[in-house]
């Protein structure tokens, strides 16, 4: 692999997506008393977790596929266009799992964890590093 080829916008999409790869695996929601209670992770989601995840590691994949020597993938799409829509896609569905917490949260004693927070700040570091590439590649 050639690093070199890899920009400093490549790698805001990159700790993006380590980000989220962080955020899905702590817990989101908890309910109960912290010791005994229960905890659910991004993992436990999976149009709001799972397939966020699964945006921003295309979109990591998108920007460290160049860094592959003799690996030319032409995309009928700029390379920058498409990740910032993956990232804002990912961020949208977070937001979404934020907005609409399990039924189950609102009935008893619960608490959102950081995990959630994580993933929404992963997946907008995503979205901004795709718009500096953006940026990046029309100056």
């Amino acid at each position: 692999m050639n690093l070199s080829k890899v920009s400093r916008n490549d790698w805001i999409v990159v700790v993006g997506f380590v980000l989220m790869l962080i955020g899905v695996s702590l817990a989101w929601y908890g309910w109960g008393p912290s010791a005994l209670g229960a905890n659910v992770s991004g993992w436990h989601f999976f149009f709001t977790g799972i397939v966020p995840w699964l945006l921003t590691l295309i979109a990591a994949l998108l920007v460290l596929i160049k860094a592959v020597p003799d690996l030319k993938i032409s995309l009928p799409f700029p390379e920058a266009l498409g990740v910032m829509v993956l990232g804002g896609a990912a961020f949208i569905l977070v937001v979404i799992r934020l907005i609409d917490a399990p039924s189950v949260v609102f009935y008893s004693a619960s608490r959102r964890w950081p995990g959630l927070l994580l993933s929404l700040i992963a997946t907008a570091v995503v979205a901004v590093g795709g718009f500096l590439k953006n940026a990046e590649s029309a100056s």
